[in-house]
Formats: structure tokens, sequence, C-alpha cells
């Protein structure tokens, strides 16, 4: 070894660092686990004492590991929190003028929806009768009389014209283009519960397995809290080492 190598913290080593202890102690505790529990099972006292003894020694090393973890994160979890903050009411800002803008154009958008609407609705009446009046002609004119036959060829590319224009007509949405993106209506639904047991009945139907997962929720919190007789549930008593 030359002394310049020795010279660089060769006999003062960096102090391990909280992560660097945590990983030590964990690492020789996983291994010893291993030692412990190599499938034999708890056969007497002395097993179970050693490794209820491992198990608390294994509690304590991972509450100090998580309490370090902790402590590490910390600085950035408060920095993250800082620079979150400082945007949080320029960004609401912007969230309060959107919706403003929105609630102000919506009867705006309203307005012109029922418009396009009624104008879509007359194009496609239009197109329908046009349509009709086409195919009566085609069935009228002879085969042999070439007016009759032209007529109704003019009648259904007339036909065809009124039906490109309803389909644009019914196309045609409200919007209002002031930016590069064009506000426009939206259509939602949502539904609101009426009959408890008519929607159940329903779900247990089509959704079968959603509804038990969810009434099992439903029961688990019951037991949570005490309770023991549930209407169509077994409570099965469970022992488990803690």
């Amino acid at each position: 070894m030359t002394a310049a190598i020795a010279t660089i913290g060769h006999n003062n080593p960096p102090e391990p660092t909280p992560f660097d202890l945590a990983e030590s102690s964990i690492l020789g505790l996983f291994d010893e686990a291993k030692h412990w529990l190599d499938g034999e099972g708890v056969n007497s006292e002395a097993d179970a004492n050693g490794v209820s003894k491992l198990l608390d020694m294994i509690r304590k090393a991972k509450k100090v590991a998580d309490e370090a973890r902790a402590e590490e994160k910390r600085p950035h979890d408060e920095a993250a929190k800082e620079v979150q903050e400082k945007y949080k009411p320029l960004l609401t800002r912007c969230d309060l003028a959107s919706d403003a803008c929105k609630k102000a154009l919506a009867p705006w958008l309203e307005k012109l929806e029922a418009e396009k609407r009624a104008k879509a609705e007359a194009a496609r009446k239009e197109a329908d009768e046009k349509a009709r009046i086409a195919q009566e002609a085609i069935r009228a004119a002879q085969a042999t009389d070439l007016a009759a036959r032209e007529e109704a060829e003019a009648l259904i590319k007339e036909a065809k014209r009124a039906e490109v224009a309803a389909t644009r007509a019914e196309n045609d949405k409200a919007h209002a283009k002031g930016g590069a993106r064009a506000v426009t209506l939206r259509t939602t639904y949502r539904p609101t519960l009426t009959n408890g047991v008519e929607a159940a009945r329903h779900y247990w139907a089509v959704r079968r397995e959603e509804c038990e997962a969810f009434f099992l929720s439903l029961a688990e919190k019951d037991v949570r809290a005490g309770k023991h007789t549930i209407p169509g549930f077994d409570v099965v008593e469970e022992k488990a080492a803690v």
C-alpha cells in the first residue's frame, strides 16, 4: 500500500450512514432468521424463546430503519411542500378564472347548440323527404322513358346532396374558438339512486363478484367494530402470532 493511498482515510474511514447501519443490522438479522427458520418449525420452549427474541430484534431494526428513512426523506418532503405551496395560489387562480369563463360561456353555447340542433333536424327532415321523392320517381319512371329516368337521376343526386348537408349539420357542434382549443359543451350523465333494493337485485344478477366484494368489505368493518353476528355471514375466529 502506498503512502498516498494510506493517507486517504485508510485509518480513518468515513462514519457509516444511517442507511449503512440499518442495512448491516437487517441483513445480519435476515441471515440469523434463515438459521432459525429452516423449515423444521418450533419444537421446544428454547426454540420458541429464540424465535420470539429474533422477532423482537427484527421489529426494532425495522423501526430504526423506518425512522432513518423518514428523517432522510424529510428535507425532500419539505422542499416539495414548499414548491407546492408556492405554486398553489397561482394554480388556484387559474382554476377559478377557468371555471368562471366556462360558466359564462355555457348559456351562450347552450343557445347556439339549440339553434344548430333545430337546423340539423330541419336538414334531416328535408333530406328524408328528398330521398322519398327520389325513390318514388325511380319506381314511377318507365325503363324506356328517358326523360323520366333523367329527372329521377337528378332527384337522386339532389337527395344525396341533402343527405350530406344533413349529416354535416348533425355533426356541427356549438363551440367558441378564441384560442388554440375550442370550448364546447360536454354532455355527461350521473345516476341517482331511487330504489336500493332494485339496484341491489340488478347488480347482484349482472356483477355478482363485485357485489360480494362490497358486502364483504362492509362485514369486515362491522367485525373490526366488534360485531360477531352478521346476517348472511359466518364470522370465523382466527389466531395469529403478533
